[in-house]
């Protein structure tokens, strides 16, 4: 056998996470989370979006704490989510988790007396763990501030990501925001941040142009799949913005003020030939949206 061919084959056949998980469902169709949080998770399409003001109105309400990209840049939630992806019709096989291996042998002393080189705890507490993780990491220090709800917003999580937390949260609440590539940029240019740390950083229009493009378009697609509600950062600041309908959604009272009052705001302008850049990469679907070019 070419294992050099098996191999390029396998890298060929790596799920979403979203297969992942409809594969988990099929073999395990009564592993189900039931989770009562209900998490507000905002996904922002890239930086210098408006995600921090968004976070910050969703603050407003008092009773919920959503923490800023907590450990972002090292890809706390893409690392949690990507072994997932291993899961297919056979992988892990049935017989290595420990419920099949007594059902078949007794007593448990006796299992040192088998073959155990592969030997699983009951899926079930694979699910359980990954709701434990984040439980423990973002709703207990909330709940010991005194605030019951939390959240997290991102710059950096794909729609794929989404899917994995609506598995692990049911009730959670996505918002999908996203503002003008061009103007986006103009805020962002000069700096030097991480796409993920330490090999993707975005520093240079393109860069920033397909992290935008990549995120936007699976967010457009499919934000149904999580019950998603897609903001237009314009439409955000706009003074017949529909509060009515993200605090019916989100099940909070906002304090609307909140858009009014600017904490932190950079006003650059980009170099025509880094717009043109960002112009190559952001197209079809910039146009699509309303945006354009404007030299």
């Amino acid at each position: 056998m070419d294992f050099k061919i098996k191999h390029e084959e396998d890298l060929k056949k790596v799920p979403t996470i979203e297969e992942a998980l409809k594969t988990f469902s099929v073999r395990w169709p009564n592993i189900k989370s039931n989770s009562d949080s209900s998490p507000v998770f905002i996904f922002s399409a890239g930086w210098r979006s408006g995600s921090t003001l968004l976070q910050r109105l969703v603050m407003s309400s008092g009773s919920i704490i959503v923490w800023g990209e907590p450990y972002g840049r090292a890809g706390l939630i893409d690392h949690l989510s990507s072994p997932l992806k291993s899961i297919t019709d056979t992988y892990p096989a049935a017989e290595w988790f420990i419920d099949e291996v007594l059902s078949d042998r007794a007593p448990l002393s006796d299992l040192a007396g088998e073959w155990i080189a592969n030997l699983y705890p009951d899926i079930n507490y694979l699910l359980e763990s990954h709701i434990a993780f984040l439980v423990n990491h973002f709703e207990k220090p909330a709940k010991a501030t005194g605030i019951v709800r939390w959240g997290l917003k991102e710059v950096r999580l794909t729609i794929d990501h989404a899917i994995y937390l609506k598995w692990l949260f049911p009730k959670a609440k996505f918002l999908f925001l996203y503002r003008n590539p061009y103007n986006a940029y103009a805020s962002f240019q000069g700096f030097y941040w991480y796409k993920k740390w330490p090999n993707e950083p975005v520093y240079t229009p393109e860069q920033f142009g397909l992290h935008w493009t990549n995120l936007l378009q699976g967010y457009i697609a499919d934000s149904h799949k999580v019950n998603g509600m897609l903001i237009k950062y314009e439409e955000l600041c706009n003074e017949n913005f529909n509060f009515t309908e993200l605090e019916s959604y989100l099940e909070l009272k906002l304090n609307k003020t909140t858009i009014e009052k600017v904490i932190y705001s950079t006003k650059r302008q980009a170099a025509p030939e880094e717009l043109r850049l960002l112009n190559s990469v952001v197209n079809p679907l910039a146009r699509e949206l309303g945006y354009e070019l404007v030299e």
